[in-house]
C-alpha cells in the first residue's frame, strides 16, 4: 500500500484557542509541529527549528491584553524575530501570520482589505506593526508570506473574555444590558479553520479577511443567547455605538463559501 505523506506544518501558540483547535481538527490531515516554548525567548526557537523540516508555518501565538511595551515585545518584536529565523528552514514553503480585524478603524460599511489601516487599540497597532514589516520586507524571503485578519471569533466552551461567553455570564444576572446596540462579525471557529486549510494549501500571500462577511447586531446576539437558554425579561440601552465587520468577497473568491450563522455559532459555544 502506497504510503501517504502527511504535510508538516509548524506552528506556534498551540495551546492558545486557535492553534489548539487547528490542533485537535487537523491532527489526521497534517503532521503538526508544536513550539512549545515563550516566542519572546528567540535563541529557544532557533535551537528548536535546527534540523527541522516542515512545509508550512502558522504563527497563531499573541497576546491581546497588555502595555504597549508588553504587546510590542511579544506581538511584534517576536513575530519579526521568528520570520527572520525561518530563513534557515530549507523546505519552507509557506509562512501565514495571524493577525486581527483590530488594525482596521470602525466603519458603518463592510471592510475589505483594501481599506487604510487605523488600529482601534494598542493589541490592534502592535498587530499592524508585524504586518508593515511583512508588506515591506516579503520579497527578501524564499518562502512565501500570508496575512489573515481574524474578526470575532467564537467555538465551544469559549473562556471567558469574548463577546459571547462573557454575555452569557450578564444575562444570567442582568436584566437591563447596555452599551451594545452596535454591529459585529461573528465567525465561528470551525470557519476560521476551513480558510486557515485553503489559505496554506493554495499558499495565498495577499492580506485576507477571515469573517462571516454578515453584520450582526450585539443586541440580537443576546437575543438568541435569551431564546435558547434563559427566556428572561431584558431591557436594552439604545444608544449606538461603533460598527466593525468584514467583507468576505475575498475569501469566497478563493474556495469558502459557507458559514455558520449566528444561532448555529451560539448553540456550538454551549456543547
Amino acid at each position: 500500500m502506497k504510503t501517504v505523506y502527511k504535510k508538516k506544518i509548524a506552528i506556534t501558540g498551540s495551546t492558545g484557542l486557535l492553534g489548539s483547535y487547528f490542533c485537535k481538527k487537523f491532527k489526521k490531515k497534517y503532521k503538526i509541529l508544536k513550539y512549545p516554548h515563550r516566542i519572546e525567548k528567540i535563541n529557544k526557537f532557533n535551537q528548536w527549528i535546527i534540523n527541522k523540516k516542515f512545509d508550512y508555518f502558522i504563527h497563531f501565538a499573541g497576546i491581546t491584553r497588555g502595555t504597549s511595551t508588553k504587546l510590542n515585545k511579544v506581538n511584534y518584536d517576536a513575530s519579526i524575530n521568528i520570520i527572520r529565523s525561518l530563513k534557515r528552514i530549507k523546505y519552507l514553503k509557506f509562512f501565514l501570520f495571524i493577525s486581527t480585524s483590530h488594525v482596521y478603524g470602525y466603519s458603518n460599511k463592510k471592510i475589505n482589505e483594501r481599506l487604510k489601516t487605523k488600529p482601534i487599540n494598542k493589541y490592534g497597532l502592535s498587530k499592524k506593526k508585524t504586518e508593515d514589516f511583512i508588506i515591506k520586507n516579503r520579497k527578501k524571503f524564499k518562502f512565501k508570506i500570508g496575512i489573515a485578519r481574524i474578526f470575532n471569533v467564537t467555538g465551544p466552551a469559549q473562556r471567558s473574555g469574548y463577546f459571547v461567553s462573557d454575555i452569557f455570564k450578564l444575562i444570567s444576572k442582568k436584566k437591563y444590558i447596555d452599551n451594545i446596540n452596535c454591529y459585529r462579525d461573528f465567525i465561528h471557529i470551525d470557519d476560521i479553520m476551513d480558510s486557515i486549510k485553503i489559505i496554506i494549501t493554495k499558499q495565498f500571500e495577499k492580506t485576507i479577511n477571515i469573517s462571516s462577511g454578515t453584520k450582526t447586531n450585539l443586541i440580537d446576539v443576546c437575543e438568541v443567547i435569551n431564546s435558547l437558554y434563559f427566556n428572561k425579561k431584558i431591557k436594552y440601552g439604545s444608544k449606538g455605538g461603533k460598527n466593525l465587520f468584514g467583507d468576505n468577497s475575498l475569501l469566497k473568491s478563493l474556495g469558502k463559501k459557507k458559514f455558520q450563522n449566528i444561532k448555529e455559532i451560539i448553540k456550538s459555544f454551549k456543547t
